[in-house]
């Protein structure tokens, strides 16, 4: 082989390790403080590149009644959106709660909404079903906050601020009641991150 081919080839490797290097990491905001609690699972949390609010898509709160997600501003909140059917949510439900039980409080909450056409009923039917208890019911039956804030990918959850802002998010189950969520969701509900 010439020089030329090889030198060709290995610029070609060295951009397609660049680019995976940035596919595959995510980005982080240097000077951020949550950057310390992301350690373990939490790891995997991606940060936003640019500020993000708590969105203000409609849901139902298990009484039936309705109001914007904003309006939960003011505490802490892990937001997780999640459906019966996906497999997945059923993964990470049980970690869900176990979060909710250990740190919920009026600082701090963990809000799963189900998208299931079923809304509340639905819900606690397959809550109880998979042995999950101590979680707030939430309903969007539209899917359309799915589809806004995921692209209809399931979970999704956002690490939520008490000033409403989004402080990192992930696609997919994580492991939440890990000692690393722990002190994470403990710092966010202080007022630390």
């Amino acid at each position: 082989m010439s020089k030329k081919i090889l030198l060709a080839m290995f610029v070609t490797v060295a951009l397609l390790g660049v680019a995976a290097y940035r596919v595959f990491t995510p980005p982080t905001t240097p000077d951020a403080p949550i950057n310390s609690y992301l350690k373990g699972e939490m790891a995997k949390l991606t940060l936003p590149e640019t500020p993000m609010s708590l969105p203000a898509h409609e849901i139902i709160f298990e009484d039936g009644s309705k109001a914007p997600l904003s309006s939960l501003k003011g505490k802490a909140m892990l937001v997780n959106v999640w459906a019966t059917w996906c497999a997945p949510c059923r993964a990470e439900m049980k970690e869900l709660a176990n979060l909710q039980k250990e740190l919920g409080d009026e600082n701090f909450e963990v809000v799963a909404i189900t998208v299931d056409r079923g809304g509340i009923p639905q819900a606690r039917e397959t809550l109880e079903e998979w042995g999950v208890e101590g979680l707030g019911l939430y309903a969007e039956p539209t899917m359309k906050i799915a589809f806004d804030l995921a692209d209809g990918k399931l979970p999704t959850s956002y690490i939520i601020g008490p000033d409403g802002q989004v402080k990192a998010l992930f696609l997919g189950p994580l492991k939440w009641d890990e000692p690393e969520a722990i002190a994470l969701f403990t710092a966010l509900k202080e007022g630390k991150l």
